[in-house]
C-alpha cells in the first residue's frame, strides 16, 4: 500500500467520519474510499466472531495430531522427485 499525506483540510473533512465513505474530487469523480481505522478493526472483529467458533477451535486443537516440520515435508517432496 502506498501512503499519502492528507492535508489539514482533508484531515478536518475526514475527522468525523464513522463509516466507509466515498472520497470524490471537486467534479464529483470517485477517487476511492476512506474507512477509519476503528471501523475497519470493528469489522474485522465482527467477521471473526461470526466465522470462528472458539469451542470448535478448542476441539480441533485437542484432537489434532502432531504435524511435520518444514524440513520433513521438504525431504519427503525431494524423495518423490527421485522416484
Amino acid at each position: 500500500m502506498t501512503p499519502i499525506t492528507a492535508s489539514r483540510e482533508l484531515q478536518d473533512a475526514l475527522a468525523g467520519v464513522k463509516e466507509k465513505t466515498e472520497v470524490r474530487d471537486t467534479s464529483g469523480n470517485l477517487l476511492g474510499y476512506f474507512m477509519p481505522r476503528q471501523v475497519e478493526e470493528e469489522l474485522l472483529y465482527q467477521y471473526a466472531e461470526e466465522n470462528f467458533d472458539p469451542d470448535e477451535i478448542q476441539r480441533l486443537l485437542s484432537t489434532q495430531k502432531d504435524g511435520f516440520t518444514i524440513e520433513q515435508v521438504m525431504e519427503h517432496l525431494r524423495s518423490l522427485e527421485k522416484s
